[in-house]
């Protein structure tokens, strides 16, 4: 299938895009083409869902002869099993998920080419990064630095939680279901109870696609601003092994607020590392220290660890009730001058291409 997707995404034509160069960055006109491919791939991924409905419930209205089913007995009951019926369903659910992908990758596809980061002569050379954000691909290269998101993390709890996940369309749909029954009672035909699921799919899917792009628009601006902020730092920033330690840890910290792998994060860390040729300790442990050791760092290294934190709340897009308390205990403890409000204020920069240059003046020009 992957190598289905690849020549799809080869045989997008590549639209013509006025843009102005600054990845990290969208014009006005930048972000309206952004905006105009987002919403017609969302309202589309709901129409799928549509779709998919109609196309598996008419037939079995229509032509029930089409699809029949085969009695079994156990422990002697007898049970209807309709296999044809769910041979079908299957085989829509195939076609739908595959459609859906596909739109997901021309979605990604348009946006790269509206940002700028997409033309025809890179083409190749993007192709791989934009066909795993299309794919949603998980980016678990920060392991090989060393660094887990999930430390101290139950192992139990985010097995449940990822169960929790991958059901949630189908145990809300059967919730619904559940509620329309109970609430119709007998009037409650067959085809209202089966159409009832329709709007939390329609829901899953428009998010799912929202996801995605969201995700290809936070990874392009972020990696240019990656690249941006390397430039900038000083060179003399860790001279000796005790800053290095910090900012390596700075670079956990990061990651085990956000319980999460992220392509921006696995950027951040790999042009830091290398920067500053900090070598990589996998056997690192607890965090439990690393806030009494920022407070207590020079006063130009504590700002840029502080800058890379809010960097690391806000490159992927998002700020989580998690991070907001992190924010407050960071304050409380005399580190951090930004409120929970601003660090999501600066995130919402960031995601609609305005950029974060207030912040970056602010931690690199000379104390």
């Amino acid at each position: 299938m992957s190598a289905l997707f690849r020549r799809f995404f080869d045989r997008l034509p590549v639209p013509v895009a006025l843009t102005d160069g600054q990845l990290h960055l969208l014009s006005a006109v930048e972000l309206r083409a952004v905006q105009r491919t987002h919403r017609l791939a969302v309202t589309a991924a709901a129409g799928l869902s549509v779709v998919g409905f109609a196309a598996y419930f008419l037939p079995v209205y229509a032509a029930p002869e089409l699809f029949p089913s085969t009695t079994i007995t156990f422990r002697g009951s007898e049970f209807a099993l309709p296999w044809a019926e769910t041979l079908w369903g299957l085989l829509l659910m195939v076609l739908e998920i595959y459609v859906l992908v596909l739109l997901n990758v021309w979605g990604v596809h348009q946006i790269a080419a509206a940002a700028g980061l997409l033309r025809p002569h890179n083409k190749a050379e993007v192709a791989g990064t934009l066909l795993d954000i299309g794919l949603e691909n998980k980016h678990r290269g920060l392991l090989e630095y060393g660094i887990d998101p999930y430390l101290g993390m139950s192992k139990g709890l985010l097995f449940a939680l990822n169960l929790l996940l991958r059901l949630k369309g189908w145990l809300g749909s059967k919730l619904l279901r559940y509620a329309v029954q109970r609430l119709l009672g007998r009037f409650a035909v067959r085809e209202v109870l089966d159409f009832v699921g329709m709007p939390i799919y329609m829901a899953i899917n428009a998010w799912s696609t929202h996801s995605v792009l969201h995700e290809a628009k936070v990874i392009i601006m972020g990696q240019k601003l990656i690249e941006e902020l390397c430039v900038r730092l000083p060179d003399d920033l860790v001279p000796d092994p005790a800053d290095k330690a910090l900012l390596y840890d700075t670079l956990r910290f990061i990651a085990v607020s956000k319980r999460d792998f992220h392509r921006n994060h696995y950027t951040l860390t790999r042009a830091l590392l290398g920067r500053y040729g900090i070598a990589v300790d996998p056997r690192k442990g607890s965090l439990d220290d690393y806030l009494a050791r920022l407070a207590g760092a020079s006063e130009r290294l504590r700002r840029v660890a502080v800058l890379l934190i809010v960097l690391g709340f806000v490159l992927d897009g998002q700020l989580s009730w998690r991070e907001r308390r992190r924010v407050r205990t960071l304050a409380t403890r005399g580190v951090f001058a930004f409120t929970a409000g601003e660090v999501k204020a600066m995130c919402r920069d960031f995601v609609r291409g305005a950029g974060v240059e207030g912040l970056l003046t602010r931690h690199l020009s000379p104390a």
